[in-house]
């Protein structure tokens, strides 16, 4: 048995010219329902909004993201996140806070964005030392940012791309 939205898409497709471009079918009913006028402005709004912006941009910006497995490398990622704030001119950028282990007991603190290393450094239990990690960790992290758009003009710019002339 064929399901009726099957049938009337392809009575549809068969008599497109006798379809009005605003119509609507309904597959339980088989009738022909015209869009309301608000709808079709609102779908062209959309539309002209998608071809205004040709940049993504992401959802959740400015994330930061715990994954630290000790005790201490819960206590910085608390401690940076308590003092974080980001530049003004950044977007699109997520920062991820995770720890490798080290010799024995002492672990190694990695800070990236978009997964490129900003900081890094062995994690020290000491609350005074850590608080200074911290002061560093924010610091190169902010200028990062805020130097983010240089970063990628200049490793895009026209002295780095060759004429492929040897």
């Amino acid at each position: 048995m064929v399901p009726i939205a099957c049938i009337v898409l392809s009575a549809f497709l068969m008599n497109q010219s006798a379809v009005p471009p605003d119509s609507v079918i309904r597959g339980d009913t088989l009738k022909l329902l015209e869009t309301p006028a608000s709808l079709s402005k609102l779908v062209e709004q959309v539309k002209k909004q998608a071809l205004k912006t040709e940049e993504v941009e992401m959802e959740l910006d400015g994330l930061l993201v715990d994954l630290t497995k000790t005790k201490g490398g819960k206590d910085f990622y608390d401690l940076f996140y308590s003092s974080w704030e980001a530049p003004a001119s950044a977007r699109n950028f997520t920062i991820i806070i995770s720890e490798k282990p080290y010799r024995l007991s002492t672990t190694f603190i990695v800070v990236s964005i978009n997964e490129n290393v900003v900081y890094e450094s062995v994690l020290q239990p000491r609350m005074d030392i850590m608080e200074y990690m911290k002061e560093e960790a924010i610091s190169a992290t902010q200028m990062y940012l805020a130097n983010y758009e240089e970063i990628l003009k200049e490793l895009n710019g026209d002295d780095l791309s060759g004429s492929g002339i040897y």
